[in-house]
């Protein structure tokens, strides 16, 4: 029987890891799509019950207490569970749009780390693919964490730009300049980024800014994001 060495005329080592940030991105939308039907379905079933024991029961202080504090957990069940499904996946990315997602992500992050954070964006969205659209807002994301997590950081901006090639996502910050290496955590997602920008086609750069800050811009060509119209009797 002869021996087969699975690394042999196997993917690099990019490929291999724009599949595995493809496979994860898909496993997560399977299980946001499973918290958000089957689960939400039965809690929503249990709060149903809740309400219909509440009305039906005669007075008791002590039960209607009881009542009070499990469907005061059962909310709160509820707010994790949506917390958890978008953190899986954003239903906002889907709903209403890459750039919407990105500005809802700016604003949580914003108001959790109690920095401001500026943004601007073009005037119209192109129809990005689901697999786009999910990759640019990783980026998005990740890029803003690296950025929000620099010591001293006070402002962050956000910019996309889109011309008729390019595709471009730019976070920087104001913080001070540091020469010690990143954190772990840091480095990771600037490598995630970079590789997520490889697999579009782009590239990641992280620019440091005279006096201070530093920029994390990645371009991606736009042909690779958008969905291709189909023509008809093709």
């Amino acid at each position: 029987m002869d021996s087969i060495n699975p690394l042999d005329g196997g993917p690099d080592a990019t490929e291999l890891i724009a599949y595995l940030q493809a496979s994860a991105e898909k496993t997560r939308a399977y299980f946001s799509r499973e918290l958000h039907g089957e689960l939400g379905g039965l809690l929503v079933a249990v709060a149903l019950d809740i309400a219909f024991v509440e009305q039906a029961l005669p007075h008791d202080d002590q039960l209607r207490q009881r009542l009070a504090r499990a469907r005061s957990t059962l909310a709160a069940a509820i707010e994790l569970k949506r917390k958890t499904v978008e953190a899986l996946r954003p239903s906002i990315l889907d709903n209403f749009g890459l750039f919407e997602a990105i500005k809802w992500e700016v604003k949580n992050e914003s108001a959790r780390t109690r920095l401001p954070c500026s943004e601007s964006y073009p005037n119209v969205e192109p129809k990005f693919t689901p697999d786009a659209a999910i990759a640019l807002f990783r980026i998005a994301q990740e890029s803003l964490g690296v950025a929000l997590r620099h010591p001293s950081v006070k402002t962050v901006h956000v910019a996309l730009d889109i011309d008729t090639d390019t595709v471009r996502i730019g976070v920087s910050h104001d913080g001070e300049a540091s020469h010690q290496t990143p954190a772990t955590e840091d480095l990771f997602a600037i490598c995630s980024i970079a590789y997520r920008a490889h697999a579009l086609g782009g590239r990641m750069n992280v620019t440091r800014v005279p006096g201070g800050g530093a920029q994390y811009s990645t371009t991606v060509p736009l042909a690779r994001l958008t969905e291709i119209p189909k023509i008809i009797g093709v």
